[in-house]
């Protein structure tokens, strides 16, 4: 890897999950500043641009999928030797069917531990991303913490950490904690993941009301927020978020 520049020690790689935290350290209950940007590996990710979105949307994943394969097909290798794997393939920040099944041809532990490491030691965003999908695919309870703290670098992370929030016993509150702490595309995807839900807010005693009249999604632009001047992009636009105790409320103004 090449020398990054971050929270880290100088001249030291710094892996994502440690910028975040150092960052929300600094101010426990407010989203990082600029989203945590700019990442650790920014002057890598300049320098070697990966590939662009597939023209056809349903095969995005499906080269993640195979390096997960060719990796999982080898008993002996260890979850570090993905670190620098998927840089010159397409990552999706979303949920992805080929991802999830590739997590699913792989034993459960296996897949565990791997992304684990990812998330945790990660110095490459897009092996962190590839990390966390494993996670939101095979994930315990016990990865919530890990979950919530990569979740604050939000305009990256936060569609996989709501993603993998929902698929946890107590994810509703970690959900509710990282929406507290995000903002901008970030805040979207969080909130998204209550719109139509009428799951119980235990620590706000609310019920989180369906959007009516819009979709929030649809209301959004064109523009990929996986590109870093998208939110910069939408100037003419403010999404927030207002949380009340009596409902969850969404407005775009």
């Amino acid at each position: 890897m090449s020398e990054t520049t971050g929270t880290g020690l100088p001249g030291s790689p710094t892996s994502l999950f440690d910028h975040a935290l150092l960052l929300h350290q600094l101010a426990p209950g407010e989203p990082l500043p600029r989203d945590g940007e700019p990442y650790p590996d920014d002057e890598l990710h300049r320098r070697r641009r990966g590939p662009k979105a597939p023209e056809d949307r349903h095969s995005a994943g499906k080269d993640v999928a195979l390096v997960l394969d060719t990796h999982f097909a080898r008993a002996s290798v260890l979850p570090s030797e993905l670190a620098d794997a998927f840089h010159d393939v397409y990552v999706p920040i979303h949920q992805n069917e080929h991802i999830a099944a590739a997590a699913e041809r792989a034993g459960r532990e296996r897949v565990r531990q791997t992304g684990r490491w990812l998330v945790r030691y990660g110095t490459d965003r897009c092996a962190v991303t590839v990390g966390l999908a494993l996670l939101a695919a095979m994930g315990t309870a016990d990865d919530i913490p890990l979950i919530q703290t990569i979740g604050l670098l939000s305009n990256r992370f936060g569609p996989l950490a709501a993603h993998a929030f929902e698929r946890q016993a107590g994810g509703v509150e970690a959900l509710l904690w990282l929406a507290e702490r995000v903002t901008g595309w970030g805040r979207v995807y969080v909130v998204k993941r209550f719109a139509g839900s009428t799951t119980r807010l235990p620590d706000l005693g609310c019920f989180a009301e369906p959007v009516t009249a819009i979709s929030l999604m649809d209301t959004l632009p064109a523009t990929s927020p996986q590109s870093p001047n998208s939110m910069r992009h939408w100037q003419t636009s403010t999404l927030t978020a207002r949380w009340s105790t009596t409902s969850v409320a969404y407005s775009i103004r």
